[in-house]
């Protein structure tokens, strides 16, 4: 039997991959789809906008809707939706190509998906995984302010990525005799080896430039958070600390730029985690992460996501609430505190 209630959909898509949700008026998720990634800026408007059109049509039919039955609203919180020329063109390509996807629509930055998940009015939200990113989204909107997010040539302090270019880095100019590394590199050296399968120095060329891939060199990450939480190696350990410093001062850099009331907020600045460096291996982070912020004064909670629960579901809400209507959404049940911090 077809559904026949109000849906409003919501798509969260980042550089790896992409989340579809349809929600009713009072909260329930009915239908689910995933599709692979959809930043215009890396994969083409075109594809996004056909990625877009197949994520909604199997959601409708995951929650027993015709296809082309128009959802009330669609919220697109996508990685590269943050300039108003690639909002206005896949707004204009679902509309013109897919008019039966949705009523309304509203496209903004993957960040802000996550924030709306996680809060009720604004916050903050760090992320890093391959990359990572940093941004502030006050109750009386207007401009968000962001640090971070440039990508690998220009920025990702702190991420997967850069913490495995920066063990690769040490250990090279180590061996060359550049710069020599006051802990031993021979674990850190090992690893690069093996993920590699290097028989020389040299072989680590193809893998950088040739046949470069930044998700593939930040695989590493997970191999240098393993050696360092289950043997204490020093250089490991110290890599992560450093990180923890930078991911940190993401933070450091936002806090003068936030809204009053989110200070004031019971347990402080709320900041929404993402990405599997900051969940995963924050306890390596945390020591350095600590003391980029512990002088600033500001009590703040960090959480992640709970499991299963996609940021797509905030970009419904945004959906919704920039056409002037609401969903029904429990914010604390969508997270975990990960760490809450009050100054002494």
């Amino acid at each position: 039997m077809e559904r026949t209630d109000r849906l409003y959909g919501g798509i969260q898509g980042g550089g790896s991959g992409s989340d579809a949700v349809l929600i009713t008026e009072s909260g329930n998720i009915v239908g689910r789809s995933h599709g692979p990634e959809t930043n215009p800026w890396q994969v083409g408007f075109d594809v996004v906008v056909d990625t877009i059109s197949d994520m909604v049509s199997r959601a409708k039919k995951d929650a027993g809707v015709d296809p082309n039955t128009p959802l009330i609203t669609l919220g697109l919180s996508l990685s590269g939706g943050e300039m108003t020329e690639a909002q206005e063109r896949i707004i204009a390509g679902l509309k013109d190509k897919y008019p039966h996807t949705s009523t309304h629509y509203h496209v903004c930055t993957d960040t802000f998906g996550s924030i709306a998940t996680a809060f009720s009015s604004g916050g903050m939200v760090l992320i890093s995984g391959t990359g990572s990113n940093c941004q502030l989204l006050n109750p009386s909107g207007g401009v968000a302010p962001r640090c971070g997010g440039w990508g690998h040539m220009l920025g990702d302090e702190g991420s997967g990525y850069w913490i495995s270019q920066r063990a690769m880095k040490t250990v090279y100019d180590h061996d060359d005799g550049f710069v020599i590394c006051e802990h031993d590199v021979t674990a850190v050296r090992d690893l690069i080896w093996k993920k590699f399968q290097m028989q020389d120095r040299f072989d680590i060329l193809p893998h950088i430039y040739e046949k470069f891939s930044k998700a593939k060199v930040a695989l590493l990450c997970k191999d240098l958070a393993q050696l360092a939480q289950e043997t204490g190696d020093p250089l490991a350990v110290q890599l992560f600390r450093i990180a923890g410093q930078m991911l940190g001062r993401h933070i450091r850099t936002l806090i003068p730029k936030a809204d009053k009331s989110l200070l004031c907020e019971p347990g402080g600045l709320h900041i929404v985690a993402i990405g599997t460096v900051l969940i995963k291996a924050w306890d390596l982070l945390k020591e350095g992460f600590l003391s980029a912020l512990s002088d600033t004064g500001v009590e703040f909670t960090l959480v992640s996501l709970k499991e299963g629960v996609s940021s797509a579901v905030g970009a419904a809400a945004l959906g919704a609430k920039a056409a002037g209507l609401s969903l029904t959404m429990d914010h604390a049940a969508n997270v975990n505190v990960l760490f809450h911090y009050k100054p002494t």
